[in-house]
């Protein structure tokens, strides 16, 4: 019997449940696109990004390895074979260096010639092939020696191949080449490797090793190779599982927002069947008969159209893949689209069971009333007032609850915490938004009255049912929400990312001298006072040669700052300086912040550059087992000083002065040494970086920086924010279909009104123009509301994430948030359309006699 009327009530009542059905359609869609294409640019960033850790046994990181933790690795029982990851700097003539680092066993593409197969072969990047180093050449390199008084040698490399190394290689911008271990040792004996890559013996078990390991680096955190690739990937990203949350956040937006349109579009149609379920209650259905039918209904509507879902779904990832991959976004994508069975199943169950479940209370609700009962005519409740006080209430307890778990969330940084409260806030906005918005549109209502009679019916008809108002906003408060909070999130994630590196390198290029060897004094000269006392200079009172800094030619400033992507350029001062014997002479820029703010882009850090400081970047502190605040004696030919570590760094062997320290430290050793450089943010890093080289090489400098780091972590982020927008711009979609289902159901509710209206002289564009206002008024409540809430999570919930020692940089994107509001005021308008050409179509005497 239930089936029967299930088949009935589809056929019968198809074009009302259309809404519902278009919106787990796109519901399910999104979900299957969005877990399609993130898990192929998950395994394309691990591909590019972790350059063979996923496919390694297991992985040591977490320190600076040197050549000894190397090679106790690869005698380790158990060990069959290691690879480490490292990054070497050498002269390849009196005015040309070239940088190497290790073969990646991903995002390489061979140009020409083969692949290294032995100690001493090498493959180049293009821009060293066309420096004149292609296959078949050699590269003769500096090797610097282990002993201090040895002279450098040259080290012959034969140059085998050529390689186009990928974005995401250390050797993308200027000369660079690919080797195996062996080689780079060759090049620099004193190599430092940031991870080690393990692969256990065929014979050996890989806890067994990882024991092993453990005990001979107890300072080396170890982890398996997909470990290691996620880590790497989630570092690129921000430091958080970007992956992971976008992968369960977009689910819940798009069903959830799917799961308001539905509940409420069965709400309103039972309503509308109230006097239909009621006959078929007197001739003998039982309430579990009635409400069963209804789920069953809901049962076969929500596995077609989650089926339809899936499959536009798949469609749509395959599409943005292939575009992704003509358009270059920068955003690796791996060998194409990824898809496992979780892609296709979850949606399909997660789809079908949002729609059984959606219309589960208005079902219950619609068999409480009696037959007869809902057979009589129904007035306007006389409880309204008393259940807008428990909606208060109970509102008002769970916005405070959640916004208190929110805060202790963010000053804890506990993630579940920070998720829960947002779900109870947002539930208690939800529940609330029968009060809340209805007084919005009152208060919004007074500019709207001016458009006469129309704009008073407008304002009164969506205030005069609170529940059908606060439902039909419901869904697009959800997608304002979602896309605000992700818009402003992700712009503040990317500010403080961003200040994180300027941190590490605070400037985008550092041009300097080739350093000058000059006699030192002798030891009971100035330079005893400077280096801190006897012994100080060397066993048996030797003195070793002082490094001074080489002149930049007066022309060069000026060059660099007319290169093209060239913001500005700072010649400054520079020194070198010691700090205890292990470090040896140390590289000193010393800045002045009255200018350093032209190249500098963060005005924190220029103004923490004051006399008794040293900047030195995170890696520098690691290596050194410093920390922010310590005390760090400083040498210098003329005097020394016990300065307070900061963090503000040039490079991974640059410390920072205050100009005034570094002239009491180093007095007439100090010279012009150093250009600093700013690139535009949307300068060609690459066309860039070759032509400040053209300058410098001629002036005989070398050239770092974080250029490169900075354009890759900017153009993920930014590709990523394309994607989260565009991908939760479906779920304003699902919300204009809503909005737009509401109206169009309301309407038919209200059939009797609008004839009534007409005849007493309403005319049809007065009632276009009624239930245009009517929608834009909704929606213009629901974008406010949705901005508000939206930039509140944002704030709480990257403070949430962040690490402890790390500030949030609030960044409101204006241009996206003023196209949120105009999106959304686009959906009250296109949501009215249809709606008021039905309600106009009806003749005022045909629509009386259909009531």
């Amino acid at each position: 019997m239930a089936g029967s009327w299930m088949t009935g009530g589809l056929a019968s009542r198809g074009r009302r449940l259309l809404s519902a059905a278009v919106a787990i359609i796109i519901g399910v869609a999104f979900l299957t696109t969005s877990l399609a294409v993130l898990l192929s640019a998950k395994a394309g960033l691990e591909d590019a990004v972790g350059a063979g850790l996923r496919d390694a046994d297991l992985v040591l990181t977490g320190q600076a390895f040197v050549p000894k933790d190397y090679d106790a690795v690869a005698a380790a029982q158990g060990v069959g074979s290691v690879t480490g990851e490292a990054f070497v700097f050498s002269e390849r003539g009196p005015d040309s260096y070239v940088s190497g680092t290790n073969l990646a066993t991903s995002g390489l593409t061979l140009l020409e010639g083969r692949m290294p197969q032995a100690e001493g072969e090498i493959v180049v990047n293009d821009d060293l092939a066309e420096a004149g180093f292609g296959a078949g050449e050699e590269l003769r390199l500096t090797s610097m020696p282990m002993d201090e008084d040895a002279q450098p040698a040259t080290v012959v490399l034969d140059v085998v191949g050529v390689v186009k190394a990928g974005d995401f290689s250390p050797i993308s911008f200027g000369e660079g080449f690919l080797a195996d271990d062996a080689t780079l040792r060759l090049v620099d004996p004193m190599v430092t490797y940031q991870s080690i890559r393990v692969d256990v013996a065929d014979e050996a078990s890989v806890d067994t090793v990882r024991e092993t390991l453990a005990g001979a680096l107890p300072d080396a955190t170890i982890t398996t190779g997909p470990e290691a690739a996620e880590e790497r990937v989630s570092a690129m990203t921000g430091g958080t599982a970007v992956m992971g949350a976008i992968l369960l956040g977009f689910g819940a937006v798009a069903l959830a927002t799917a799961a308001i349109v539905i509940a409420n579009t069965f709400t309103i149609t039972l309503a509308q069947r109230t006097g239909e379920l009621a006959l078929l209650r007197c001739v003998g259905a039982t309430k579990q008969q009635v409400r069963r039918s209804v789920l069953l209904e809901a049962l076969l509507l929500g596995l077609v159209a989650s089926a339809v879902g899936v499959l536009l779904g798949l469609v749509g990832a395959w599409g943005l893949v292939r575009l992704g991959e003509r358009m270059d976004l920068g955003l690796p994508l791996g060998s194409g689209l990824s898809i496992d069975p979780v892609t296709v199943l979850a949606p399909l169950a997660v789809g079908t069971v949002v729609t059984l479940f959606a219309p589960l209370w208005p079902a219950t609700r619609a068999t409480r009333v009696s037959p007869l009962a809902a057979l009589r005519p129904t007035g306007e409740s006389s409880e309204r007032t008393r259940i807008s006080l428990v909606r208060v209430g109970l509102a008002g307890l769970l916005v405070a609850g959640g916004t208190a778990l929110m805060v202790y969330a963010a000053t804890n940084r506990d993630v579940l915490s920070g998720i829960l409260g947002g779900f109870v806030s947002f539930a208690g906005v939800l529940v609330g938004a029968a009060v809340i918005v209805p007084a919005a549109v009152r208060a919004l209502g007074l500019g709207a009255r001016a458009a006469g009679v129309p704009g008073k019916l407008a304002v009164d008809n969506a205030v005069r049912n609170p529940g059908r108002v606060a439902a039909t906003s419901a869904a697009l408060i959800v997608g304002v929400t979602l896309i605000t909070m992700t818009s402003v999130g992700a712009a503040s994630g990317q500010r403080t990312a961003l200040g994180e590196i300027d941190k590490e390198y605070a400037v985008d290029l550092v041009a300097e001298t080739v350093p000058e060897a000059v006699e030192a004094l002798p030891a009971d000269g100035p330079a005893e006072e400077a280096t801190g006392g006897e012994g100080d200079g060397g066993e048996g009172g030797r003195v070793q040669d002082q490094m001074v800094p080489a002149a930049v030619p007066s022309t060069v400033p000026a060059e660099l700052a007319a290169v093209e992507g060239v913001a500005a350029a700072l010649p400054v001062d520079t020194a070198y300086l010691t700090m205890d014997e292990a470090w040896g002479e140390t590289l000193a820029i010393g800045l002045d912040p009255a200018t350093a703010g032209q190249v500098i882009r963060s005005q924190a850090l220029v103004d923490s550059v004051r006399p008794g400081v040293v900047g030195m970047s995170d890696m520098q502190l690691l290596i050194h087992g410093l920390e922010v605040g310590d005390t760090l004696p400083v040498h210098g030919s003329a005097g020394s000083k016990d300065l307070t570590v900061i963090e503000l760094g040039m490079g991974s062997s640059t410390i920072v002065l205050h100009a005034d320290d570094l002239a009491a430290l180093d007095g007439d050793q100090v010279g012009r040494g150093a250009v600093l450089l700013t690139l535009e943010d949307k300068a060609d890093i690459g066309q860039a970086f070759k032509d400040i080289e053209a300058v410098t090489q001629d002036a005989t400098m070398n050239v770092s920086g974080s250029a490169a780091e900075r354009a890759r972590i900017t153009q993920i982020l930014d590709v990523m924010v394309l994607i989260t927008t565009a991908l939760l711009g479906v779920a304003v979609l699902i919300a204009v279909v809503g909005i737009a289902n509401t109206l169009s159901l309301s309407i038919i509710e209200r059939h009797r009104e609008h004839a009534l209206l007409r005849g007493l002289g309403l005319t049809r564009g007065q009632m276009r123009t009624m239930l245009l206002v009517e929608g834009v008024l909704i929606a213009l409540v629901s974008a406010v509301l949705g901005l508000l809430l939206g930039v509140g999570y944002a704030a709480l919930g990257i403070q949430t994430i962040l690490p402890e020692d790390t500030a949030l940089d609030l960044a409101i994107p204006w241009s996206r948030v003023g196209i949120i509001v105009g999106v959304a005021l686009l959906a009250g308008v296109l949501s009215s359309v249809l709606p008021a050409r039905r309600a106009t179509r009806v003749s005022p005497a045909e629509g009386l006699a259909a009531a």
